[in-house]
Formats: C-alpha cells, sequence, structure tokens
C-alpha cells in the first residue's frame, strides 16, 4: 500500500474513468455511484473497500476525493478481483489503488487492523432464506449474504477502522432494524444518514449510512436524494457523478 502523493492524487482527481467488468453475472449498480457521493466527505488518508467487485467505488471516490492518499480492496470472487485489479492498474497512478482476492474474514496479513480511515462497502442486500435465489452463483453472491453476514461485515468494518475512522455503507431501507442491531453490537455510533427515494412520489428505497467508533452526539440526518428527475434520467447531483465514466464502460 502506497500513498500516491500530492502529484497523484491531481492525476487521480482530473483523469475520467474505464472500467471493465464481466458481461455476464454481477455488474456494478446505481447503488456504488450513490454509496460514492455520500461517502465522499468522509473520504481522507487510506480507504478500505469490503467487498470491492470490480472496484468502482474506490475508483469514484479516487476522483471525487482531494484527500485519499490510497485505497485497497478485497473481493472474494476470482472474477470480479481481476476485473478490479485490471482498472485500478489502468485507471490511476502506480501504487494508488490495490486489490486483494480473498475473504475479508479472514484478511491478507498486508492489510492491518485499525489502519483505514474509511471503510466502505455496498454489501449483497438480501439476507439468505429471503427473496428468490439467483441461479446465476456471481449475482447471487453480490445479491444475497451466502458467504458472509451483516454481522460479519460490521466486525470487519470496526476491527480495521483507524481509531477516529469512519464507516459507510448503503442498503434497502428494510434493513435498518438490522444495521441498528449491528450498530449496537460493536458499540458503533451512527454519525449520518440519507434516505434515497427512487421518485419524488414514491417511498424511499435505499438507506445510506456512515458510522464511527467514538460517540458523536445526535445523528445528521442530510437532506433526502431523489435518484431520478425524469424518465431514463437521473438527478443533477449523480448524473455529475455518472459523467467520470466518459471512457465508458467494457464488458468482456
Amino acid at each position: 500500500m502506497v500513498d500516491s502523493g500530492a502529484g497523484g492524487k491531481e492525476a487521480l482527481q482530473a483523469a475520467p474513468l474505464s472500467i471493465r467488468q464481466p458481461e455476464k453475472g454481477y455488474r456494478f449498480s446505481i447503488d456504488s455511484v450513490l454509496l460514492a457521493g455520500f461517502a465522499a466527505p468522509f473520504c481522507r488518508g487510506s480507504v478500505l473497500d469490503l467487498g470491492t467487485g470490480c472496484g468502482v467505488l474506490l475508483l469514484l471516490l479516487s476522483r471525487l476525493s482531494g484527500e485519499m492518499s490510497f485505497g485497497v480492496g478485497v473481493e472474494l470472487q476470482e472474477e470480479l478481483f481481476e476485473c478490479a485489479r485490471d482498472n485500478f492498474l489502468s485507471n490511476g497512478p502506480e501504487g494508488a489503488l490495490n486489490a486483494f482476492h480473498g475473504d475479508f474474514r479472514k484478511m491478507p496479513h498486508e492489510i492491518v487492523p485499525g489502519a483505514f480511515d474509511l471503510v466502505v462497502s455496498n454489501p449483497p442486500y438480501v439476507r439468505v432464506g429471503d427473496g428468490r435465489r439467483n441461479p446465476d452463483s456471481g449475482k447471487e453472491a453480490a445479491r444475497h449474504e451466502v458467504h458472509s453476514s451483516l454481522e460479519e461485515l460490521f466486525s470487519a468494518a470496526i476491527r480495521f477502522m483507524a481509531p477516529r475512522g469512519r464507516f459507510a455503507l448503503i442498503l434497502p431501507v428494510e434493513r435498518i432494524r438490522d444495521i441498528e442491531a449491528c450498530r449496537q453490537r460493536e458499540r458503533m455510533s451512527m454519525k449520518v444518514t440519507r434516505l434515497v427515494f427512487p421518485w419524488e412520489d414514491k417511498p424511499p428505497s435505499r438507506v445510506l449510512c456512515c458510522l464511527a467508533r467514538e460517540s458523536c452526539g445526535s445523528t445528521e440526518e442530510l437532506p433526502s436524494l431523489v435518484l431520478h428527475a425524469e424518465k431514463e434520467k437521473y438527478c443533477s447531483e449523480v448524473e455529475k457523478i455518472c459523467r467520470l465514466f466518459r471512457s465508458g464502460v467494457q464488458s468482456f
């Protein structure tokens, strides 16, 4: 893990993104874009992405934050890990972003506990036993908690957070109670939340959360985000982030 330096940070922010991802199986969703926009104000120093997929969340944060020194993404699925590794190599200064293949419950020794200023995750959003199973193993692992639970995710996050670090994630609104239970179990405090509405006249579908180790008093509730401004078009806040993909998203 290497600090890219001031010149590297400027280059990262200026360069557009070109993303490689599998044509079949799991592909990144708008949730990664939403989480990147939400987590960017907390992004400084070192960043760890638990379940990085093809690496899009770390890549977006590297463009949105001028305070990010380096990022590490951990991914269990080999095909997605290879995509993340290639995307990190092709989209940033050498050493700024690194991918590790493995289970975040059993981290490689290179990833040091308590070393990260920000931990992020766009985790599987369906509990095992809930909803329909997906016949595609990649999509199943990305959407259902078949390899790890939310409780295990929180345990890993607090283990690798720095003493004053932050943990940011996105999940369906229906899982707010699960988030709260995990927060209490790990004795974390809820720092900031934001609800995401798909349309102005529809109920919220997602919740964005930022948690801390230390007590932070009352929770700040940011103004809600309405995702769609009109048919087939995102709101300006989200569209601005999506423009970072102007080099394209490639499937193979």
